[in-house]
């Protein structure tokens, strides 16, 4: 028991060193820009837009034919694709809603390293 207190609490065990340094990334990071960047990594990498799923959407499952929320997704997908046309065609304000959560983004991650670096 004493030989593994030992162990932990060397200045240079690399195990301890390498979660301080995931600690001060998530401290930058933060919960909510981590689900923003997990969101976007999502539509850039494993989202295929156009194809049809279940929705979540109340609008949509009411029957509904517009939605001022659905094809968000699709759109900012098509974007990253740079598949422009289709983008618009998706949902017009897919641009605007790319730039404005990749703009929050950085404000959280500008807050965090002020409060936190």
């Amino acid at each position: 028991m004493n030989l593994l207190r030992t162990v932990s609490l060397k200045e240079d065990n690399p195990v301890k060193s390498l979660l301080n340094k995931l600690n001060h990334i998530w401290l930058l990071i933060g919960l909510e820009a981590a689900i923003w960047i997990l969101g976007l990594t999502f539509l850039l990498l494993i989202h295929s837009p156009g194809e049809t799923h279940f929705t979540i959407c109340p609008l949509a499952n009411m029957g509904f034919d517009f939605c001022p929320g659905c094809g968000l997704g699709n759109s900012i997908s098509y974007i990253f694709r740079n598949e422009f046309i289709a983008s618009f065609h998706s949902h017009p304000l897919g641009i605007f809603a790319l730039l404005i959560i990749v703009l929050r983004i950085i404000t959280i991650i500008k807050d965090n390293r002020r409060r936190y670096a």
